[in-house]
């Protein structure tokens, strides 16, 4: 079970963000694929980092690439490497050893690329192990070779590391799968948009089939990289479990005594459920009958 607790990225809300991050365990940091993290999105990261939460990240926005500003898929690739980039120089000023090594990687599965408003994404160990099998290349080798200078020249059917662009294998097995599907479906183009369906090894419903224009677009997006099983998938693999994070995040959570002698702590560290009741108190939301309030807390 996840419980998503949604924070305001604005300013005046910092205060809100900090309550949050008191229940949490792990934090989805969603940064804009053109614009990048905007300024209240790094404080609130610095925040987390501060707290001792372990961040993933979510490229957002996907679908004003493709539709709106239709950049060159080098140019996505960049843009893409640069947001990561700099939230890894964001994290490395909060190096902790008590909580390993946080640094957001996409071949490792802590980045997602997606589109909210449109409902589809994806993380790269989704396109790898369907390429994984083709290839017969282990997933975790063709996670690598999916994201950085790896090269596939087609014509040779051989691997290299430096190439021309166009034969980046993110920019070859990931974008351009996506473009020829966002082309196919833009320009009506049915019967090749089902074999394309057919090659990557999914099918669509016939009512699906039969809209036109965005809501195809977004029906075909969301039956083959749906974004809830991505972030899912990822938030799960890559998040600690409240047992894993206690650990590390008890002595910031507790004021009292940090020592095995004090049985709060140990209750707190050991998500121990025979340990005395404590509760931290993140917000008081008003009740339905006036003059209430109900205390949403851990």
């Amino acid at each position: 079970i996840l419980n998503l607790i949604d924070s305001q990225g604005h300013a005046e809300f910092s205060s809100d963000v900090a309550s949050a991050l008191r229940v949490s365990d792990g934090a989805l940091i969603v940064v804009d694929c053109i614009s990048g993290m905007a300024l209240e999105t790094e404080t609130g990261l610095r925040q987390a980092l501060g707290e001792r939460i372990k961040p993933v990240l979510a490229i957002n926005k996907l679908d004003q690439g493709f539709l709106e500003l239709q950049l060159e898929w080098e140019m996505f690739y960049n843009s893409f490497s640069r947001q990561i980039e700099m939230m890894n120089n964001v994290i490395d000023t909060y190096r902790d050893d008590a909580m390993g090594d946080m640094q957001v990687d996409p071949a490792q599965g802590s980045v997602a690329f997606t589109a909210g408003s449109h409902g589809w994404g994806f993380t790269l160990p989704q396109f790898a192990r369907f390429y994984g099998r083709k290839f017969k290349i282990p997933e975790e080798k063709m996670c690598d070779r999916l994201w950085g200078d790896y090269f596939f020249i087609p014509s040779d059917k051989v691997w290299k590391r430096v190439a021309d662009p166009q034969f980046r294998a993110f920019n070859l097995f990931i974008l351009d799968p996506i473009g020829k599907v966002f082309s196919a479906v833009m320009n009506d183009q049915t019967e090749k948009l089902q074999k394309m369906l057919l090659a990557l090894g999914f099918k669509m419903k016939k009512s699906d089939l039969e809209c036109e224009g965005k809501e195809l677009l977004t029906r075909t997006m969301r039956t083959w990289l749906p974004l809830d099983k991505a972030l899912l998938d990822m938030l799960t693999k890559k998040l600690p479990s409240p047992v894993q994070a206690q650990k590390y995040r008890a002595e910031l959570l507790y004021s009292g005594p940090v020592d095995d002698s004090d049985a709060c702590f140990r209750g707190i560290r050991d998500c121990c459920p025979e340990a005395p009741l404590i509760l931290y108190v993140s917000k008081m939301v008003k009740a339905a009958d006036k003059g209430h309030f109900v205390a949403f807390g851990r």
